[in-house]
């Protein structure tokens, strides 16, 4: 911790080690874990049985998380998940680096902590990524609510009745145009959608010059696949999604046809459609086809947002362990108060990984370099000059 002479400080570092005391007894298990979040829904830690890190005695368990984070004075909160058991435990962590805890309480069936440490337990390397990854609480908010309709119609499914649709088309807007890969990892892997996923690219499927303009997009959308239904062969009706990026390449003047073919044949009865482009791209969309407002519900209509204040420091400090580099308290302390200043001022709200790096790379790693070898050639030992100063941040 940095020795400022200040009692509100802006960050603490250190690991985590929970002593919890249950009235109930809880065995420990293979399906005993814990997890620690941010409000935000972040995963800070998660602790399980199989990796002996829980330890359990008189109904008291002990648990050692193993990793070192940045604590943000804030609101956080811990999920001890065992068997179909699920207490939640809210926690306030004050400038004076003061934990409060308010006590334990059951998590509803289908609730949202019971949804998040049910996946979490189940895949633990999605769901971690995912919580983790900024800018993305609209996804975090589609997801949860993916996940309960699921739990839902598997409750429906037990007592005999049949199961709710689910509306797979997705309107994703996002700084760049072609954001399509973590559109296919969140429908495959963490909303478990099952059917054939096909994807293109609006820039290269449509060619106004060639004498078939459309040729590209009907091979998309052919359905080679037959059945047969009372003797007859038809066109197989299994659901498929189809995924386009740089939607807004077809909202040009002269690429009115390839638009309108592409909406000839998704979304439709059985076959979904993710558009993906810039936020001005679908409004344009929007505006051009209003048709659309009632096949992309708004629920269904998913932006990559600025970053949050809190993204932007743990993304920070996350790019700094990558680099390898080590910071001093005081720089530590220096960097979290210049980022909290910059944000304040609007200067950092639509900060990305690219501009976080930038500035390590292009601004603090010369200056520290710079200093560094000024110190050596004056005396000072190699040791002396290994950590990142505040002079080095400005």
């Amino acid at each position: 911790m940095p020795d400022s002479g200040r009692n509100d400080l802006t960050y603490f570092t250190g690991k985590l080690n929970i002593f919890l005391s249950l009235g109930e007894a809880f065995h420990l298990s293979s399906g005993t874990s814990f997890t620690f979040y941010s409000d935000r829904l972040y995963v800070l830690y998660h602790a399980a049985a199989d990796d002996k890190q829980i330890r359990c005695k008189d109904n008291v368990f002990s648990v050692a998380f193993k990793d070192s984070v940045l604590w943000l004075p804030g609101c956080y909160f811990l999920l001890f998940h065992s068997g179909n058991t699920i207490l939640r435990f809210d926690v306030q962590l004050d400038e004076h680096g003061t934990f409060t805890e308010t006590g334990a309480r059951q998590c509803q069936q289908l609730s949202d902590e019971d949804i998040l440490s049910g996946v979490l337990t189940d895949r633990p390397h999605w769901i971690r990524y995912f919580s983790k990854t900024p800018g993305l609480m609209q996804w975090k908010r589609w997801l949860i609510t993916r996940l309960q309709h699921r739990a839902f119609n598997a409750i429906r499914a037990q007592e005999c009745y049949s199961v709710l649709d689910y509306c797979n088309n997705l309107l994703i807007s996002s700084p760049t145009s072609d954001y399509l890969s973590r559109n296919i990892v969140l429908l495959r892997h963490l909303a478990e959608i099952k059917c054939e996923v096909r994807s293109s690219d609006c820039e290269m499927i449509y060619h106004p010059d060639s004498g078939n303009p459309c040729y590209e997009i009907d091979e998309l959308f052919r359905n080679d696949e037959k059945e047969e239904i009372l003797g007859i062969s038809l066109p197989s009706t299994k659901p498929r999604i189809f995924t386009l990026k740089n939607i807004g390449a077809l909202l040009e003047p002269g690429k009115e046809r390839g638009l309108e073919r592409i909406l000839h044949h998704c979304p439709g009865c059985y076959d979904s459609g993710i558009f993906c482009g810039t936020q001005e791209d679908i409004r344009h969309l929007l505006e051009r086809e209003p048709s659309l407002h009632d096949k992309f519900p708004e629920y269904n209509r998913l932006a990559v947002e600025p970053y949050t204040l809190d993204e932007v420091i743990r993304l920070f400090f996350f790019e700094v362990g990558l680099a390898r580099l080590n910071f001093s308290p005081e720089a530590t302390d220096a960097a979290c108060r210049m980022l909290i200043d910059r944000y304040q001022q609007g200067s950092l709200r639509q900060w990305r990984l690219a501009e976080i790096r930038h500035y390590l790379q292009g601004q603090v790693i010369p200056a520290y370099t710079r200093r560094a070898i000024s110190s050596i050639q004056q005396g000072a030992t190699p040791s002396e000059v290994l950590d990142i100063q505040v002079e080095d941040l400005f």
